[in-house]
This record gives C-alpha cells, sequence and structure tokens, in this order.
C-alpha cells in the first residue's frame, strides 16, 4: 500500500511540473495558445503546441503576439511591443489611396492632380485632372501663347511587383499603393493657345513678317504606362512613369491658311503628339502623394473588411 502511495504521489508531482511547466501566448487579437516555447528569437517565436509535444515548431512573428507568459506565471511577462520604425498590416490597410501632384508639371504651363485607390491587391484605379494655363514654359520667352483648357486622364493599375516589393517576413505585401506597375490609360484633351506664327519665308500680302493665330485642340489619347511607385512612412508616395500609345486629334484655326504657315508643337500638356502622318503619343511625369483612407464609398476592398493583408499566395 505505501509503495502505491509513493508512486501516486510521483506520478502527480510529475503531472504537476508539467502542466507548471505550460507557457501561454497571447496574441494582440487576445486569442489565447497554450504552448511550449522552444526559442524566442529577435524576430519571431518557435513553439510546440502543449497539447502536441510531439508535433512539429511552429513559427510565429513577434509583431502578431501582444503578451507571453513563461510557465503561465502572471510575474514572468514579455511585452512584445511594435517597433516604433515599423508599420503595421493594420495601419497598412487602413490607408489605400493616395492624392498626387505631377511635380514638375507648373514648368510647362499647367497643374496636375491625381487621385489612386486600391480595389483590391495588385489591381488599383489612378485618374487624374490637369488644368491648362497656369505655371511656366520655355516658349514664353519667345512669344505669350496664352493655353487655356483642362484634360482628363485615368485608368486602371496593375501591379507587377517582384520580391523586392514584398516584405519577404510573413509574406505579407509590403504596401497596396508600392511597386511596378503597368497602367492602361485613357486622357481626353481640350485646349486653345495662341501661336505666332513667322512668315520670313512666305509671300504674305499684307508685309507682316508674323502671323498671330488662334487654335483649337481637341484628343483622345490611349497609352499604355510602365512606373513604379514608392512609398515613405505609409505617408509619402514618390513615383514615375513613361508611356507610349495613339492619340486622334481635332484641330481648327481662327487663321484659314494657318495649316500652311503652321508653326507645328508637339506639346499637348498631357503628352507630346507627333501629328496624323505618325500618331504617336508619349506620356511622362513624377508625382508625389499624400497617403491617406480610402473612403468608406470607394471601399470595395474585403481584406481591409477583416483587418487582414493578402499573402504573396493570393497575390498569384
Amino acid at each position: 500500500m505505501k509503495k502505491y502511495i509513493f508512486l501516486f504521489v510521483i506520478l502527480s508531482a510529475s503531472l504537476f511540473n508539467v502542466l507548471k511547466a505550460q507557457d501561454i501566448i497571447i496574441k494582440k487579437n487576445s486569442e489565447q495558445l497554450k504552448v511550449k516555447i522552444v526559442e524566442i528569437g529577435t524576430k519571431e517565436i518557435k513553439f510546440k503546441l502543449f497539447d502536441a509535444p510531439d508535433g512539429p515548431i511552429i513559427s510565429m512573428n513577434k509583431s502578431e503576439i501582444k503578451t507571453i507568459k513563461i510557465n503561465g506565471k502572471n510575474d514572468v511577462v514579455l511585452n512584445m511591443d511594435d517597433n516604433p520604425m515599423s508599420v503595421s498590416n493594420s495601419a497598412i490597410i487602413d490607408k489605400t489611396s493616395a492624392v498626387k501632384f505631377n511635380f514638375f508639371s507648373p514648368l510647362s504651363r499647367h497643374l496636375e492632380f491625381g487621385y489612386e485607390w486600391m480595389q483590391k491587391p495588385g489591381f488599383n484605379w489612378d485618374i487624374g485632372l490637369g488644368i491648362i494655363g497656369p505655371g511656366v514654359s520655355l516658349k514664353e520667352i519667345f512669344y505669350d501663347s496664352k493655353p487655356k483648357g483642362a484634360y482628363l486622364r485615368g485608368g486602371p493599375k496593375f501591379l507587377i511587383g517582384n520580391s523586392s516589393d514584398f516584405e519577404v517576413e510573413g509574406a505579407r505585401f509590403a504596401h497596396p499603393l508600392k511597386g511596378r506597375y503597368i497602367k492602361v490609360e485613357a486622357i481626353l484633351n481640350a485646349f486653345s493657345e495662341t501661336q505666332l506664327i513667322d512668315t520670313t519665308s512666305y509671300w504674305v500680302s499684307s508685309g507682316s513678317r508674323y502671323l498671330t493665330t488662334k487654335n483649337k485642340y481637341q484628343s483622345l489619347c490611349l497609352n499604355i504606362q510602365y512606373g513604379r511607385q514608392y512609398i515613405v512612412g505609409n505617408t509619402l508616395t514618390i513615383g514615375y512613369f513613361l508611356g507610349i500609345g495613339y492619340a486622334f486629334e481635332s484641330k481648327s484655326s481662327s487663321l484659314v491658311t494657318a495649316n500652311y504657315y503652321d508653326n507645328y508643337t508637339i506639346e499637348r500638356y498631357s503628352h507630346t503628339y507627333f501629328g496624323k502622318d505618325f500618331p504617336l503619343a508619349f506620356t511622362s511625369g513624377f508625382t508625389i502623394g499624400y497617403i491617406f483612407r480610402t473612403p468608406e464609398w470607394l471601399n470595395r476592398n474585403p481584406y481591409a473588411q477583416k483587418n487582414k493583408m493578402p499573402t504573396r499566395n493570393s497575390m498569384e
């Protein structure tokens, strides 16, 4: 009888030690996991499930953990605070749109503003409005063209990010506005400007060397852009783009014989155009923007509703 009592005491003590060795991970969503911690690294925690000591070792990013209790004791607590310099998934998913400005547009007599927002991971919409007239231009050194008008541009943007555009740890997409992209864009453009035509090589009955004409342009441009956009501190965007496409243009002039004397220019402010005989159009720009939360009426992102970011697999 004493032998059995002794064995019972030994087994009870062993069971108590096993229970005592139980570790608890409390995640930021308040979920608790009973585990046996194997290793605490600089960026992740490795552990086995307490109920499966012979099971596989599981890794978890520290950014997902709120508190760890070693041996189940309240007095041994490791607080896993976020690095103040890092950006969490929730901080990223809450800011999926940006207002942007074409930084060099004032040097070409126009101001261009844009707005981009994420429709779903890897697919954004990017639109813009250009006001033709404000700003300066080298052409004004020779004559005042007085351009006036506006243009609208916009289209879908498809992210084609490589590994550098992903946060490898945790396989999270770094930011829905960041990375390389291909954009299919349409531009509607309408403006007028004054042209000063030098008729030195032509005979003009009035005897004047110069003729002044006011030209009006209306055009539709379809182009494909390649660009890249960077994110600074989850606050600013910095990007560039180059594009090529076709333009269809209608032109009228206040001077009946303007085409005869045409002082041809390729500048259309929203794009450059080389004429009906070579109707290619080129676009380029350098943009700076400010990131903020997408308005609810535009936010159709299911990941935002679940407060989750897509993994690399969900992007493929």
